[in-house]
């Protein structure tokens, strides 16, 4: 497994972000549609869960033992927020819940493709900080425990990712919620134990895995060929 420089991934990571909201920012002002301005703050709640992974990788090189503490920690806070890094994929609702804005005769008006590429912009950047945070964790337990473990913890990290999303995007239930409303989240929970919603996990797991096996194939393909 490749290890990675996080600190310029970090950099990276952050022109791309900036990149992306500065998009946002031009198409709003230049074709006055600010309707988008959510998926700013969406886009700041993927960026969480990057940042425990990068504190919990950074914590793993320390010999403290109440290091190894606070990177677990780290790392069940990684979990709680990792749907949403995903989570906007599914923002690609809103283009649909608009669509009659975007018809012009028999045609589709310019400022379609412009909202479409602005939410991709979004969804690209959401995906890119919730692969390379579940790879620097992933990372940790290949070092620590062994190659089968890091990817028991990709397949489960995938499948509690994926039913997160469904309870933020059809439950409309938010990370915190685990946290301060506890009650409500089991009710929830357990109402949303149907076949729809397996099917919708099942899905969505797939979506992410295939995503992360993709880009870690090419990261460590290319590691292969420069030995």
């Amino acid at each position: 497994m490749r290890q990675l420089n996080y600190i310029k991934v970090f950099i990276f990571l952050s022109v791309v972000t900036v990149v992306t909201v500065g998009l946002y920012y031009v198409a709003a002002d230049w074709l006055d549609q600010p309707y988008f301005r959510f998926l700013i703050w969406n886009l700041f709640l993927g960026w969480i869960p990057f940042v425990f992974s990068y504190i919990a990788y950074g914590l793993s090189y320390v010999r403290w033992r109440a290091a190894s503490w606070l990177a677990v920690a780290c790392a069940l806070m990684w979990l709680l927020f990792f749907p949403n890094s995903s989570y906007i994929v599914t923002d690609l609702v809103h283009l649909t819940a608009r669509s009659s804005r975007y018809y012009v005769g028999s045609g589709l008006d310019y400022r379609y493709w412009y909202d479409l590429i602005v939410v991709l912009m979004f969804v690209w950047t959401g995906l890119l900080l919730g692969f390379l945070s579940m790879y620097q964790l992933q990372e940790v337990i290949y070092r620590k425990i062994g190659s089968v473990a890091s990817w028991v913890f990709v397949l489960a990290g995938c499948a509690l990712g994926s039913y997160g999303v469904l309870l933020g995007r059809v439950y409309r239930l938010n990370s915190w919620d685990a946290l301060t409303n506890r009650d409500t989240l089991i009710n929830l929970m357990v109402e949303s134990v149907s076949r729809p919603s397996l099917a919708f996990c099942l899905f969505f797991g797939i979506f992410i895995l295939t995503i992360y096996a993709t880009l870690y194939y090419l990261i460590n393909t290319r590691s292969a060929i420069e030995k």
